[in-house]
């Protein structure tokens, strides 16, 4: 899976507004130079970003900062209704060489903060999504002034809502919009998670000696290669648990968890629950 470069142009606009509805979202991981606002309207699946694989349901809101890899995955399904999401981007120099003083104090929040990615939550989110419904029907002036609305409400947002998604920061280099061995290594990854994933099968993908292959991927990643086969194992098993009522020693199985008590550790670790009980929660 490499990161695409996108070109994000709106020569005669201060910023792109989009909407999709689609069967899935299934989009290659990509970057760009524009910082990104992404509600999802209606589906869930596994959310990439930086350095972070986590599931998401319907309500997600997540800034991104330039040059972040993202991209949010889900699955076709019979009689599911379409998923749903619409996109905010617009250019960093909008804030940071605006001859407006209120803009350019938003840049270190959306500029820098944002380069390892912030989930917007609580009170924040829902005056945020608000704005991001009103830009569906407005022309350019309303959307414009919606988006100032957007930056002085994040700007004034307590920490508490804004959650950092990924450990890593996005790359400044043009390297980072570049393909990269990386990308097609978790992409392999997230189609074998059911099998033994070790790095002597695995280091060929990344041309480099298993000896090596370690340190090079947390080079890359941020995280060890066990940690994010851990990542992508626990999000795939959350999504299935929302999603179906399979057996969840199945589902284990299906994730390449080899043992139930290494599967209830890692969702006491991470959830603070067993899977039982987190499938009771999320159907409550």
């Amino acid at each position: 899976m490499q990161i695409r470069k996108e070109h994000v142009t709106h020569p005669d606009r201060s910023l792109r507004f989009l909407r999709f509805e689609l069967e899935a979202f299934a989009a290659p991981r990509h970057a760009h130079h524009h910082i990104e606002l992404t509600w999802i309207e209606r589906g869930s699946g596994l959310r990439l970003v930086g350095d972070d694989a986590s599931p998401f349901d319907a309500g997600d809101l997540v800034l991104l900062g330039p040059q972040v890899p993202h991209t949010w995955l889900t699955t076709r399904g019979p009689k599911r209704p379409l998923h749903a999401a619409s996109v905010i981007q617009f250019a960093p120099e909008w804030l940071t060489d605006s001859p407006l003083p209120e803009l350019r104090r938003a840049a270190p929040l959306l500029v820098a903060q944002a380069a390892r990615g912030l989930q917007l939550r609580g009170r924040t989110a829902r005056a945020v999504v608000a704005h991001i419904a009103e830009m569906r029907d407005g022309d350019d002036y309303a959307r414009l002034a919606c988006l100032v609305r957007i930056v002085g409400l994040l700007v004034h947002s307590p920490a508490r809502d804004r959650v950092t998604i990924s450990k890593a920061s996005a790359p400044t280099t043009a390297r980072s919009t570049r393909p990269r061995r990386i990308d097609r290594v978790i992409d392999w990854m997230q189609h074998h998670l059911d099998q033994p994933l070790g790095i002597a099968e695995i280091a060929p993908l990344a041309h480099v000696s298993p000896a090596a292959f370690s340190r090079w991927f947390r080079r890359e990643v941020g995280k060890t290669f066990t940690q994010y086969i851990n990542d992508l194992r626990f999000g795939a098993a959350c999504l299935a648990l929302r999603r179906s009522d399979r057996p969840v020693t199945t589902i284990a199985a299906d994730c390449g968890f080899t043992t139930m008590s290494h599967f209830n550790r890692q969702f006491r670790l991470r959830a603070g629950m067993t899977p039982r009980d987190y499938r009771r929660g999320k159907a409550s």
